[in-house]
């Protein structure tokens, strides 16, 4: 029933009242230096965090720590005052960012890259730990990963650990990224299969980052075909909203040109058109698939409105306090580059 929502919705309405708003951001551009920048943060929710990471770090990487542990401490609270089936759908929710960290790792891994290196790239807001991410990046290889995670008794990963141990000794990256979001969103899909309002909306988002896991494999794939490498025939994963005559498009596509043409048939057409500009300077596909990613924060952030008596407010809370930890992630580094603080504004995310 969704009356067991109105206390905890009331609850996540007064936690709302903590994220950041526009003239925050514009005192942290202009904050003369870091000292003031702390200053500020230290007025804000983040404040307990930051004065712990303070005491054992410093500088960019201390911060950004903080906020990190910050948004779990946050998301872990959340569930835990959230009645039953509340709780398990902002689980189904917290373990894209799981999965997110397991392929960061395997990434990471596989790659040759050093184990700092990966903990770096990892966003600890699931359920597992930062602790327990990084003596994860730490493993030797793929089997030691799966002894692992099998100790931490996490609900999809059962299904990730047959797939590393079935891997062999040379595994395809990208066939292993399908197989880890395969798995979880087979897994997500299954948790938030109800027929009651909660868990459709729960479904509709988990389709969109879906159609963002799709449309992301594809445009890696229409990269390795402009250098002439041999990309397999794309297999979409199974559950998005996209067409299959989008993806048809795109596995056609001889240059990104062409492909992001494709997407601006679909609902990615204001994030195609937000960063066509900026992908032409940097000419890099990161750049690209983090508008591409603004487009399903902002459906995310969306729901803390448009459903107000179910489901909708700690779910759009979660969307809108992981846009504010991007957001902080993206000026502080943009300031430790001397980026200017137009160009910083400009890549801001108001929710």
């Amino acid at each position: 029933m969704r009356a067991e929502y109105d206390y905890l919705n009331a609850r996540v309405r007064a936690l709302s009242t903590q994220l950041l708003r526009p003239p925050d951001y514009e005192r942290l551009l202009a904050a003369d230096g870091e000292e003031a920048v702390l200053d500020l943060l230290h007025g804000t929710a983040y404040r307990r965090e930051l004065a712990e990471a303070m005491t054992v770090g410093h500088g960019l990487p201390a911060i950004e720590s903080a906020l990190g542990r910050h948004l779990s401490a946050t998301f872990a609270r959340l569930r835990a005052m959230a009645p039953g089936q509340a709780r398990l759908l902002l689980g189904v929710q917290a373990g894209q960012w799981d999965a997110a960290n397991l392929l960061a790792v395997l990434r990471g891994k596989l790659t040759a890259a050093e184990p700092r290196e990966i903990v770096e790239a990892l966003l600890p807001f699931g359920e597992a730990s930062e602790p327990q991410l990084a003596e994860l990046a730490a493993q030797p290889g793929l089997e030691a990963m799966a002894a692992l995670l099998a100790t931490w008794g996490y609900p999809f990963t059962a299904r990730v650990r047959v797939l590393l141990r079935s891997a062999g000794a040379h595994p395809d990256l990208p066939e292993l990224e399908m197989a880890v979001n395969d798995a979880y969103f087979g897994w997500a899909l299954e948790q938030a299969g109800g027929r009651d309002p909660d868990s459709g909306l729960v479904r509709e988002i988990l389709r969109m980052q879906i159609d963002l896991a799709n449309v992301k494999a594809a445009l890696d794939g229409v990269r390795h075909r402009m250098h002439g490498e041999s990309v397999p025939d794309f297999r979409a994963l199974a559950g998005g909203k996209l067409a299959p005559a989008v993806f048809k498009a795109l596995g056609q596509a001889a240059s990104m040109v062409e492909a992001f043409e494709a997407l601006e048939a679909s609902y990615f057409a204001a994030g195609i058109e937000k960063g066509i500009l900026a992908f032409g300077l940097a000419g890099n596909l990161g750049v690209m698939e983090r508008f591409l990613e603004v487009v399903l924060i902002r459906a995310g952030c969306r729901l803390f409105r448009t459903d107000p008596l179910g489901i909708g407010v700690p779910l759009g809370f979660m969307w809108r306090k992981y846009s504010e930890y991007l957001n902080l992630r993206l000026l502080l580094r943009g300031r430790s580059y001397r980026q200017p603080a137009g160009v910083i504004r400009e890549e801001l995310l108001y929710a």
